[in-house]
């Protein structure tokens, strides 16, 4: 089957240019001339090869593709089909059965020796032929065609593409295979397989004799990198427990009695086979895919080992170089009581909060999550302060996170819990969130932003504190707003004819962008948001949330040029505003002007209170 032949479903489109791709290139046309090693000839169909054949792959756990020379043109796979029956061997039987049956040590020997554990009745590991043979007797199936219908469909959820057998290559393999049954017979005879040994062998050979490409390796291998699931096609190819068995047999046996080299000079998880192909893993990243029928005493892909060498030490792939040095995962942490959510307050909430708000632990994430960093974490948190309540983890800003931290994650909220803190979520990513869910963590402690988390526990807080009886949510007379605490009843009465009540329903705009600004709000009761629609969105963004005794609107008193609203302000739920026409204050002017300006200066110390907070909460943001 020539390349123009082959059809990728659903194919991420190979990048023109980029540096990794400008790379892989690089590290193609290096080995392209290395002439040493032989094609396989214990196989005659093998041995027809063209050995100048050479082609490179890597496939990113994203789905990304990269590949140079030959890396569509197909062989078959061979020993690399190994590592997969081997899962799906696992997948029938689960581990302890299988490992009565096949062991997982590596033998120092040939992968076509004839050496078993005679402790353990069994052969040594999966990776070498007689492994691979007592593997394949385990696959489960009605008959040769169901069992081997089950191999191929496995294959192809790896490849993400329908694959064939190389005819020729089976029966050459069938025909020529004597050693091989010469394993299988010993196998029977020692009672560690079990009848129908022919039909064990044609499967064994059939698998062998499956046509891939260096591309298709590569997708296999990044299938593995990314915890069982193809990254081109999103389907689950087989679960992520097994995959981590398999690349332990992998990283032990996978390049016969080479592993013990290979896993010292290029450090990854990996497979050969005779037909030229190499497969190698780097967990959560990427994986790799070469062909070249070149090999050496060993049986293993002369330019392949070169590739993988390269690559790994350009770029420090070796999977024990790989691990930084822990550092914190915190950027930036602060308390309740230096910055307040938007959600605006009356004087007496704010008072309470400023008193009570270190109660409230805001912890900004950054980097991966691993278990030193989180170990860390988990310290720092440990050490809050008695009087703490509630802590937020921000996680906008988090990388990956494993599953050895979700457990510790996990453990620190129950920890917290007993201690009766609460501990709340926002910005991690929607999987995180379901598997946490999955263990138990309570689904009200996920926000969306950490301003509405801050605002959520700010609330809590209150309720617990203060307004227990919800009196500062009750509706207020216009004298008990904040900006007319200091006026007495005369001012008052002089006042109040000014304005006029105004009932809003539940989704009512109370102001609408662009409108005219001359008229000022003062909110009775309810509460109402203030808001703005997201360019080439429909998605909104909230700005602050008002509650009773709270202007809004006032700036048009002190800047002639805000003619225009600048937001919309929503209720959202039934309101009660106090609306001051602007034109009102040119008679308070005339008939009263002593109380027009402290009027005016009541507004105005109100504005500069909001800015001395935000000063404070940008001093407080910035010191980390």
């Amino acid at each position: 089957m020539s390349s123009s032949e082959l059809y990728y479903p659903q194919k991420v489109s190979t990048l023109d240019t980029s540096p990794i791709l400008s790379c892989i290139v690089d590290i193609y046309e290096r080995y392209r001339q290395i002439n040493e090693g032989n094609v396989a000839t214990y196989i005659p169909e093998l041995a027809k090869v063209n050995p100048s054949l050479f082609g490179v792959c890597i496939t990113t756990a994203d789905g990304q593709v990269y590949e140079a020379g030959e890396s569509q043109h197909c062989f078959t796979i061979q020993s690399i089909s190994k590592p997969f029956v081997y899962g799906l061997a696992l997948a029938d039987h689960g581990c302890d059965v299988v490992m009565s049956k096949v062991g997982v040590e590596p033998t120092g020997e040939a992968f076509n020796s004839i050496v078993f554990d005679e402790v353990n009745n069994r052969p040594y590991n999966p990776m070498v032929n007689a492994g691979a043979i007592a593997t394949t007797a385990l696959i489960k199936g009605d008959g040769y065609h169901q069992r081997f219908n089950r191999i191929l469909t496995m294959f192809e959820g790896f490849a993400g593409r329908t694959l064939t057998v190389d005819e020729a290559v089976f029966e050459s393999e069938r025909a020529t295979g004597h050693r091989n049954r010469a394993i299988a017979y010993l196998e029977l005879n020692a009672g560690m397989i079990d009848d129908p040994i022919d039909e064990h062998l044609d499967l064994y050979f059939r698998q062998c004799s499956i046509l891939v490409t260096a591309r298709d390796l590569a997708v296999m291998a990044a299938t593995l990198a990314n915890n069982g699931i193809n990254p081109i096609t999103k389907e689950q190819a087989i679960d992520s427990q097994i995959v981590t068995s398999i690349l332990s047999v992998m990283t032990s046996c996978g390049m016969y009695d080479f592993s013990g080299e290979w896993l010292y000079r290029i450090g990854l998880p990996a497979k050969s086979g005779v037909g030229g192909g190499i497969i190698a893993v780097l967990p959560g990243q990427f994986g790799i895919g070469t062909f070249s029928p070149l090999l050496d005493a060993r049986g293993n892909s002369v330019r392949g080992i070169r590739v993988c060498e390269d690559l790994s030490e350009r770029f420090k792939f070796h999977v024990f170089n790989s691990h930084p040095i822990a550092e914190t995962c915190i950027t930036r942490h602060y308390t309740g009581a230096m910055v307040s959510s938007k959600r605006q307050r009356r004087a007496a909430e704010r008072m309470i909060l400023e008193q009570e708000g270190s109660q409230i632990l805001v912890y900004e994430l950054k980097g991966d999550l691993y278990f030193a960093t989180m170990e860390k974490l988990a310290r720092q948190l440990q050490q809050s302060p008695d009087t703490t309540k509630y802590i937020i983890l921000e996680g906008r800003r988090l990388g990956n996170i494993n599953t050895s931290a979700l457990t510790l994650l996990c453990e620190m909220q129950k920890w917290l819990a007993i201690r009766d803190i609460i501990v709340i979520l926002t910005g991690f990513f929607p999987k995180i969130l379901e598997a946490l869910k999955e263990e138990g963590w309570p689904e009200e402690t996920f926000f969306e932003s950490s301003d509405t988390a801050l605002e959520w526990c700010e609330n809590d807080l209150l309720g617990k504190i203060a307004v227990k009886d919800g009196k500062l949510l009750e509706k207020l007379a216009l004298g008990e707003m904040d900006v007319f605490k200091d006026f007495s009843e005369t001012e008052l009465e002089v006042i109040s004819s000014l304005f006029t009540s105004v009932v809003y329903q539940p989704n009512d705009l109370i102001i609408r962008e662009g409108e005219e600004a001359d008229h000022l709000f003062l909110l009775a009761a309810g509460v109402a948001t203030v808001s703005l629609k997201l360019p080439h969105s429909e998605q909104r963004k909230r700005l602050t949330t008002y509650i009773p005794g709270i202007a809004f609107g006032e700036l048009a008193l002190f800047d002639m040029n805000v003619t225009k609203r600048t937001a919309d302000v929503i209720a959202d739920t039934e309101v009660i505003c106090y609306v001051l026409p602007l034109a009102n204050l040119e008679t308070l002017l005339i008939t009263a002007p002593n109380v027009y300006v402290k009027l005016l200066r009541s507004f105005g110390k109100t504005l500069v209170d909001t800015i001395k907070r935000a000063t404070l909460e940008i001093r407080s943001l910035s010191l980390d």
